[in-house]
């Protein structure tokens, strides 16, 4: 099996964190969701609440006292739910979903930046290689021409041997 790459490393890293990350984000949704079911049936638990149907069914004869205890089931729910915030805030799992995130980045970051690199190291062997090889070329051609260079002055000095032999 091949070696991983520093950036496939790298890149399979950020790619945990960023599972890690969406994992944490769904436990702190779940955990928003039990804290507003929990403050609904906080809520309606509340004497407000309570008022507040005991209103609705008599409403015809108190539609005042319905209006008072709506207004004050709403000022009671705001606070519920502020409450609410507050523990989903400060929970573990959020602090757990804040730390996973900023892993992510971090590791994303790195991976993006030992792209680069590895980008840049693989482009200066290729010159490198490059070089080399025109090199060779260039020395392969050069031994071609001394080759046909010698060929040539001994076709012409056996032609001139020939020459004379036959001249004189």
């Amino acid at each position: 099996m091949a070696r991983k790459t520093k950036a496939q490393k790298d890149l399979d890293n950020a790619t945990k964190q960023i599972k890690d990350t969406a994992k944490a984000l769904a436990d702190v949704t779940r955990k928003a969701a039990d804290v507003a079911s929990k403050t609904s049936k906080d809520i309606a638990k509340t004497r407000d609440a309570k008022k507040a149907k005991q209103a609705a069914k008599v409403a015809q004869v108190a539609i005042a006292a319905a209006a008072s205890a709506a207004a004050e089931l709403v000022r009671t729910a705001t606070k519920k739910s502020q409450e609410g915030a507050k523990r989903v805030t400060g929970s573990k799992e959020m602090s757990g979903a804040k730390k996973s995130a900023r892993r992510a980045a971090d590791a994303t970051k790195k991976a993006a930046k030992t792209s680069a690199e590895v980008g840049r190291k693989q482009g200066t062997v290729a010159v490198k290689q490059a070089r080399q090889q025109s090199a060779e070329k260039i020395k392969q051609a050069r031994e071609r021409s001394a080759a046909a260079k010698k060929t040539a002055q001994k076709k012409t000095a056996k032609a001139r041997k020939t020459a004379k032999k036959k001249a004189g």
